[in-house]
């Protein structure tokens, strides 16, 4: 009897669990699983079958409690059933692996798996009979490189994954926990996507990349030769929507940025994109390894208004020992530059991420003249953004992180209520 998969399944997993399919294409030698897809922990209960069940969850620091809750909800309701075993990966699993075994996962996957789970389903009788709590790490091989690993998935198909990894390593992010470099998609790869994308009838084109300007295509340096023969590629197969620069493919300021605006306005659709500023403070974007300065974001800010682009730019806000006075500065300087250029400002909350740098830091509290501006610019239309709810994430955050990996750092403030 094959094996059953169930992949818990929501918005912010869709790309993983495409990969992971696509991966059990490629590996599944002896028995493809039958695959089923769940977002609830009912509907999980409902397809468990008579035979081996593997429920898997793709964890992020961020959804970690949730998940947590979900998956302590089905073992109590299967009350000790010997047929299911728990698997995670993800990007908590690559930062901080121990702490889902610490939570009782029966096996942890860190690294970029979509090899090492299709192996593990081939040879689960193998690893069943060594016993669970068992962390599972993979190194990427270059074969992601040289094929697709995208997949019809649970009715979606994820953009073309280009870049993995991002050499400038801030260490805030999780983009480099699996990786010490970054890798690009070759262009026989690209090609197979290519087909898949329009053999399931699509037409809107978009990218996942960690650094937009900094694809490798035509050539293996920066350069928007890429960008421009990629672009062009793309048309010529027949792809009349392109979509990039936004989310998930941000674009880093740089002093160059005008060069890869030009082809940016030439090939594709949207008129807005993403700059990840993260600060107007030049001392905290040296702490936080952003590799730029607050003048090159506005180089990129003016660049992007004479093609056209209105922009929207990513700031963070709470960084450990960040002052009232770095705060107001940066959310000042972009009210200076709104005049100038079109844009809105999108504001996050500092996180601490498993894996990086900063992962055993606490975020700082907002004082009240920072709220009241915050307050005033989203009145006027000039921000929005994920702030608020990134302070509650960040209290469940430290509660999990506490728990379950007995990190702490109890001498920075968390954040006023």
């Amino acid at each position: 009897m094959k094996p059953r998969l169930i992949f818990y399944t929501s918005q912010e997993t869709r790309n993983s669990v495409s990969a992971l399919v696509a991966g059990i294409d490629y590996f599944c030698i002896k028995t493809k699983p039958e695959i089923s897809y769940a977002s609830s922990r009912d509907e999980i209960l409902k397809n468990l079958s008579d035979s081996l069940n593997i429920v898997a969850f793709s964890v992020t620091t961020v959804n970690f409690g949730e998940r947590y809750r979900v998956f302590q909800g089905i073992k109590r309701k299967i009350n000790g059933m010997k047929n299911v075993i728990f698997v995670a990966g993800g990007p908590h699993a690559d930062g901080d692996p121990e702490s889902l075994i610490n939570a009782g996962f029966d096996y942890v996957f860190s690294g970029y798996s979509e090899e090492s789970f299709p192996l593990f389903i081939n040879n689960s009788g193998e690893y069943l009979s060594r016993g669970s709590g068992q962390i599972i790490r993979s190194v990427t091989s270059h074969l992601w490189q040289r094929r697709s690993f995208a997949k019809f998935a649970a009715g979606y198909f994820p953009p073309l994954e280009i870049q993995r990894g991002c050499r400038f390593r801030c260490n805030y992010c999780q983009s480099c926990t699996r990786l010490n470099m970054p890798l690009y998609k070759n262009r026989d790869a690209i090609d197979e996507y290519v087909n898949d994308f329009i053999s399931n009838g699509f037409r809107r084109f978009s990218f996942v990349s960690p650094d937009a300007f900094d694809i490798r295509f035509a050539c293996d340096r920066r350069s928007p030769e890429n960008m421009d023969t990629l672009f062009d590629y793309l048309k010529l197969r027949g792809i009349s929507i392109i979509e990039y620069g936004q989310f998930p493919s941000e674009i880093r300021p740089s002093k160059d940025a005008e060069i890869y605006f030009k082809t940016l306005v030439k090939y594709t659709k949207n008129r807005k994109v993403v700059i990840g500023a993260q600060s107007f403070s030049d001392e905290r974007l040296r702490k936080i390894r952003r590799a730029h300065s607050a003048e090159e974001i506005e180089i990129t800010m003016d660049a992007a208004c004479k093609y056209g682009f209105y922009t929207i730019v990513d700031i963070i806000l709470g960084f450990p020992d960040e002052t009232p006075d770095e705060r107001l500065y940066t959310l000042d300087r972009f009210r200076e530059l709104n005049k100038k250029y079109p844009s809105r400002l999108h504001v996050h909350y500092f996180l601490p991420l498993a894996g990086t740098g900063m992962y055993s830091s606490n975020p700082s509290a907002l004082d009240m003249a920072t709220l009241r501006l915050l307050d005033k610019l989203e009145k006027d239309g000039r921000a929005r953004g994920w702030w608020r709810e990134g302070r509650r994430m960040t209290a469940e955050i430290i509660r999990m992180r506490e728990r379950f990996s007995g990190k702490t750092d109890s001498e920075t403030a968390i954040f006023n209520d």
